[in-house]
This record gives C-alpha cells, sequence and structure tokens, in this order.
C-alpha cells in the first residue's frame, strides 16, 4: 500500500506536466474559444479524457466543428476498458470452437470482426463461457440460438430506445456536450441497474409461465408448448390512409402511442405479446380478461386522441414458438378485426362461450366471411356490463 502511495505520489509533477502541455495544444487549436471560468474547466475535463484515451487534437478540433464532441465523448465512456481478446484466444479460452462462437455473437447481436484484431472485451469471452456453460447442462443448441435470438432482438431494441434518448438530450444543448460525460456515466449506471432489474422480472415472468404449464400439463397431456388462449388483435383503423396523409416520422409516433398505451392498460393474465406495424398482439387464456382489456384499450385510444382502433377476438390452440406464438387463433383473431368498424371488439363463437356474463356481454353482430377461413362465421359484438362499464371509462393508472 505505502508502495502505492508513493508511485502515486511521483507520478503526480509527470501528470501535472502532461495535462498542461494538453491544454496549451487544446488552446493553440482553438477548442477552449469563448470559455471562461467552470464552462472552461468542464471541457478542458473533457478534452483531455478523451486525449488520454487516444484522440487526438485533430479528431477533437473536427468533432467541436461539426458539434459531434458529446457524441465522441459517449462513444468512449462506453467503450469496454481493460483486457482485450482476439476472436482465436475467446475461443481458447472458452473451449468454444471458432463457427459457434461467430454464430453465438451474431445471434445474441455482437458483431463479428473478420480480422485478427483484438476487438472483443472481458464481456465477449464471458457471453462466450456462457455457451460452454449452457451446453455443460445438457441444453441443446437449436434452444440455446433460439434463445440467443430473442435476446439479442431485445437488447437491439433497449439499445435503439437509449440511442434515440441520447441523441434528443445532445441535439436539444450542442453548445455544452461535456455534459454528455455525466450523462454516459449515468447510462453504464441504467445499464447495471437495469440489468439487474431485468433478472429480477425474467425471474419472475418464468415463474408465472412455469404455474401455468404446471397448471395446464394437470389438465391436458399434450404438447407442453401447445395453450388453449384467447388471441386479440387490435389496430388503428385507416392505417393505409394516414400514411398517404403523414410524415413516416408522424406514422412512427402513432404506433409508439399505441405501444405505450397498450403497455398502460394489458395486466396479468393478459400478455402483451408484440406490436406488429399498426397492430398490438395480446394474448390470454382467460378470455374474460382479454375482452376487457380489449375494451379498456379502445376506449383509452379515443380518449386520448389516437384513431380509432378495432379488434378481434378468438379462442383456439397456440404453440409458443421461439419466444412468439404461432396458431390459427391468431390468424383468426387478425382476419376478425380487419372486418370490425371503428371502435369494435368483435369475437368468435368460441371466445364468446368462455366469457364471464357478469362482466362482459356479446350479441350478434351477424355473420362474416373471413379470409383464409371457408364459409360465413357467426361474430360477437362485446360491452362491458356491471362494474367493468365503469373501469372501462377511466385512464390507466
Amino acid at each position: 500500500m505505502l508502495l502505492s502511495l508513493a508511485r502515486r505520489l511521483l507520478s503526480a509533477p509527470s501528470r501535472l506536466y502532461r495535462r498542461r502541455r494538453r491544454v496549451r495544444e487544446f488552446v493553440a487549436a482553438g477548442l477552449l474559444d469563448g470559455l471562461n471560468g467552470a464552462d472552461r474547466s468542464r471541457r478542458i475535463r473533457v478534452l483531455v479524457q478523451l486525449a488520454e484515451h487516444g484522440t487526438s487534437v485533430a479528431a477533437l478540433t473536427e468533432a467541436t466543428r461539426r458539434g459531434q464532441l458529446g457524441y465522441l465523448l459517449l462513444d468512449d465512456v462506453l467503450t469496454p476498458r481493460g483486457a482485450t481478446y482476439t476472436l482465436a484466444q475467446i475461443c481458447e479460452q472458452s473451449g468454444i470452437a471458432r463457427p459457434d462462437v461467430e454464430r453465438w455473437f451474431r445471434s445474441m447481436g455482437r458483431g463479428v470482426a473478420t480480422e485478427g484484431s483484438a476487438d472483443y472485451s472481458e464481456d465477449d469471452l464471458r457471453l462466450a463461457r456462457l455457451l460452454a456453460e449452457y451446453r455443460a447442462l445438457g441444453s441443446a443448441d437449436a434452444d440455446l440460438f433460439g434463445f440467443a435470438r430473442i435476446v439479442g432482438r431485445n437488447t437491439a431494441t433497449l439499445a435503439d430506445t437509449a440511442r434515440s434518448l441520447i441523441q434528443r438530450e445532445l441535439d436539444a444543448d450542442p453548445e455544452h456536450p461535456e455534459r454528455a460525460l455525466r450523462q454516459a456515466h449515468e447510462i453504464r449506471r441504467f445499464a447495471e441497474f437495469q440489468s439487474r432489474l431485468l433478472a429480477r422480472a425474467v425471474t419472475t415472468r418464468l415463474g408465472q409461465s412455469l404455474r401455468q404449464q404446471i397448471h395446464a400439463q394437470a389438465m391436458n397431456h399434450h404438447d407442453p408448448e401447445a395453450r388453449q388462449v384467447a388471441v386479440c388483435f387490435a389496430d388503428l383503423v385507416g392505417f393505409t390512409t394516414l400514411g398517404e396523409q403523414l410524415s413516416p416520422s408522424e406514422l412512427g409516433a402513432l404506433t409508439d402511442r399505441l405501444d405505450v398505451l397498450t403497455t398502460d392498460v394489458v395486466a396479468p393474465p393478459v400478455r402483451f405479446v408484440k406490436t406488429i406495424g399498426d397492430a398490438v398482439l395480446l394474448l390470454s387464456a382467460d378470455p374474460t380478461a382479454l375482452a376487457t382489456v380489449a375494451m379498456k384499450l379502445l376506449a383509452a385510444a379515443q380518449r386520448q386522441g389516437l384513431p380509432p382502433l378495432h379488434a378481434g377476438i378468438a379462442w383456439g390452440t397456440a404453440v409458443r414458438s421461439a419466444g412468439d406464438w404461432i396458431g390459427r387463433p391468431l390468424n383468426r383473431a387478425s382476419r376478425i378485426a380487419s372486418v370490425a368498424g371503428p371502435g369494435e371488439v368483435l369475437v368468435d363463437g368460441a371466445a364468446m362461450r368462455g366469457l364471464d356474463s357478469a362482466v362482459v356481454a356479446a350479441e350478434s353482430a351477424g355473420m362474416y366471411p373471413l379470409k383464409g377461413f371457408a364459409g360465413e362465421h357467426e361474430l360477437f359484438r362485446l360491452r362491458a356490463v356491471g362494474p367493468s362499464a365503469d373501469e372501462i371509462g377511466r385512464e390507466p393508472s
């Protein structure tokens, strides 16, 4: 400990000399022009950090001229530090063949360098070792790589959302890129917190899913991935016409609002499976709960000024597949939604028979042809009754 302290004391004059030399270079390059007091000190701190990590004064000058110093700083702060490895070293230390490591990384959304440079961090090595650990537990590669693809898609979505947030913050105040330093540290802290939160969320959802599976298998000894479920498609009416009137960014904002609203409205035992363009897919083993959520969603969209929604609900057997669901009730619910009027929820006969009439009333809406399904099909229009009717009229809390 004393030796370490002595080394730090001896190196302090050298660090001070380097810092002063760098500041003179920054002044000569005009990087501190117009800055005084605290603003100048903060900018020096940012420039010194970037210079110590290998960014040249010329690169700093160009980034400043283009208003991209904040992005340069964020990239620097978010770049892993510490030991680095080549792909060959990753393979050697994890005991995984190169084709499998490359495939594993790509599945997770981690790019693979083609050259032999040391572009891989300790996190990458841990990621490769994770594959070895899963294999040691007897997990099949088809399941492992399917899981990795789901993780990769969802982390890409999270990263895109964070990037948009960062970009808005930086664009809103380009004159103070040094604020990106604090933001970058906050993002790292947020990511670490989110990893713990995500672990807890996955554990909770996994426990719920296993309990549902145990219950289902007690009732039915068929394919454990198959479920008797109610499926709901809800989408914006006239979205194609809106596409001719609104810009792509405005259309994107509409679908984002629908996604947020659906997230706010949905609660167990209903599950928000995914967004598909201008539509949302919901699913539940409880038709009454799903019908209630669908009606709440349509009412909330109307209150918030979204274009009208219409929804279709079908009951049947669906199968989980790589984090998604497939089966006839999904197609059927989509076709039912397409014939529903604005603000209307229609259900098929099988779903109607599973409804609790004390909560949801269903009346015949007539016979409809459904594309891809033979003949005509009687559909039923839903409305809430009893206390649920008042509940639907409220804003989601």
